[in-house]
């Protein structure tokens, strides 16, 4: 798919993208994509092979020889906001910006998040299987309500925010844990705390919402599980590795936590042999599609075409998509 008759080579690290997004790069735009879940040394020889000019990113680690590949690259976008998967240090030293999506799929993954305390909540999975095996658990089952229960928000930007909202109406005391937003970016409804362990001994769920750092890997450990209420519900549709999930495993079988909704793991796709996978009840695992509906697909894909564009056409960066803006000074010097 890429000619010589059009003005830049892009590269997308997956194996399609929204149709819309595409019409809108074709006009500019010779592109290629990847096979699912690339290889480092497959995306540099691409990226080499093509000498492209930009990159989208959706699947795959995109190392500092990733970046070093092709001499012409200017950009690099992800389709999503998660960057863990992208050197952005490897990226600023080079000058190449890193941008995300950030209004994309924050729609989605506060209500992903929803669905999973709900279905969490109310058993209804473990009730479906048992209902469609011939188990007919009507007198004996006891779930539970979100009326008016605790929620704790882990990282209280946009997708944590419109949790928060999302719950109004269900009446629930919503706590924020999040040192790096200010006290006026929080909605009205969310009690800001200072320390993690408060948020954690409080709540009856548990939301994670923080990006993965050297600061917040492996932050929610056997420790702050034990903290925990031991009816408590924790959800991570943040990042993987975040939670230790030698450590979570280990409470949902020892029944010292309440449950868990899973969409992202520390290894993907996860390992057939994963503890998680053994576990019948309480357990909620989704394949790291908490913002993967068609709608936010359109969008992601939409916002990554047009911020890679405004970059190879010259045009500002959207400021709260740009992640390393020390990138543009090293490229033009101001």
């Amino acid at each position: 798919m890429m000619s010589a008759d059009k003005a830049y080579r892009v590269l997308f690290t997956g194996p399609t993208l929204a149709d819309e997004a595409l019409a809108m790069l074709e006009k500019r735009c010779s592109y290629r994509l990847t096979p699912p879940y690339p290889e480092p040394e497959l995306i540099a020889t691409l990226a080499a092979e093509e000498r492209i000019d930009g990159m989208i990113v959706r699947l795959g680690q995109i190392t500092g020889e990733v970046l070093r590949a092709s001499p012409n690259l200017r950009i690099v976008v992800k389709h999503g906001v998660g960057v863990d998967n992208i050197d952005i240090d490897a990226a600023t030293e080079l000058g190449i910006p890193v941008c995300n999506t950030p209004n994309a799929n924050y729609q989605s993954v506060a209500e992903h998040t929803l669905a999973m305390m709900l279905a969490l909540s109310k058993n209804l999975y473990f009730m479906d299987r048992q209902t469609r095996s011939g188990v007919w658990e009507k007198l004996s089952s006891r779930s539970t309500e979100l009326f008016r229960k605790c929620l704790g928000i882990v990282g209280v930007g946009r997708i944590g925010r419109r949790l928060a909202e999302l719950v109004q109406p269900l009446q629930m005391v919503v706590l924020g844990y999040d040192p790096y937003v200010p006290e006026d970016r929080l909605p009205k409804n969310v009690r800001r705390v200072e320390r993690l362990e408060e948020l954690l001994r409080e709540a009856d769920f548990v939301s994670l919402h923080c990006p993965k750092t050297p600061e917040t890997t492996n932050m929610i450990g056997m420790n702050e599980i034990g903290m925990m209420k031991p009816t408590a519900v924790i959800i991570n549709t943040a990042r993987g590795g975040i939670v230790d999930e030698s450590v979570l495993v280990r409470a949902l079988e020892e029944g010292t936590i309440g449950g868990a909704g899973v969409d992202c793991f520390a290894t993907e796709p996860v390992p057939h042999d994963h503890s998680f996978l053994t576990i019948q009840d309480r357990v909620i695992l989704t394949p790291h599609i908490a913002g993967g509906t068609k709608e936010a697909f359109i969008r992601m894909g939409m916002e990554a075409a047009g911020i890679l564009l405004d970059s190879l056409e010259g045009r500002k960066l959207n400021p709260d998509a740009l992640l390393n803006p020390d990138a543009l000074v090293r490229r033009f010097g101001k």
